[in-house]
């Protein structure tokens, strides 16, 4: 039996663009939750988002880091278009890590993330971008994560088990939900 495939116009992903994403971010400085930097830098997310015409919901709340601190957190929801049943969902983590632990070096700096958060934010930018000059059939949601990166580990933390202690943005979004379809 022969199937006919339909042609389809399908976007081009551009690594160029979804490189000068990765360097926008990096140029806020490392994106760590109770920054400037961090605060500046969701503001451009949304703003992208948004300009690619996606309905963006920001999902502010507080979470306890491993250390005690409280972090104050805002995962980015962009919906395209909201109203379709047939969805897909894209995640990557916006925020850096507060230390660079698995440096040799300068271990309590905070990182650039460009290689880690600010990569995946890359590619989701470039597809959200893909998606406002051709729109799929279906709905599209990118949540762009934070406070994933706060996690304890054996250099700076004597905690046995430190699994609970990462992906405090999708735990929060999990237990808050904030779109009830």
């Amino acid at each position: 039996l022969n199937k006919i495939t339909p042609d389809l116009d399908t976007p081009q992903f551009n690594e160029d663009s979804s490189f000068v994403f990765i360097e926008n971010q990096v140029a806020f400085g490392p994106r760590v939750p109770n920054t400037q930097e961090h605060k500046n830098c969701g503001k451009w997310l949304v703003s992208q988002m948004e300009n690619y015409g996606f309905d963006v919901i920001v999902q502010n709340g507080k979470v306890t880091a491993f250390n005690g601190l409280e972090l104050n957190i805002s995962n980015i929801i962009s919906r395209h278009k909201p109203e379709a049943e047939g969805r897909i969902l894209l995640c990557a983590h916006w925020d850096t890590r507060p230390f660079a632990d698995e440096d040799t070096i300068d271990i309590f700096s905070p990182i650039d993330g460009a290689n880690d958060g600010a990569s995946g934010v890359g590619v989701l930018l470039e597809i959200a971008r893909n998606i406002s000059t051709l729109s799929p059939g279906y709905g599209v949601d990118i949540i762009f994560f934070d406070a994933e990166d706060y996690g304890a580990s054996n250099v700076v933390s004597d905690l046995r088990n430190t699994n609970a202690t990462w992906c405090l943005g999708s735990q929060y979004w999990c237990k808050n939900p904030v779109i009830k379809n």
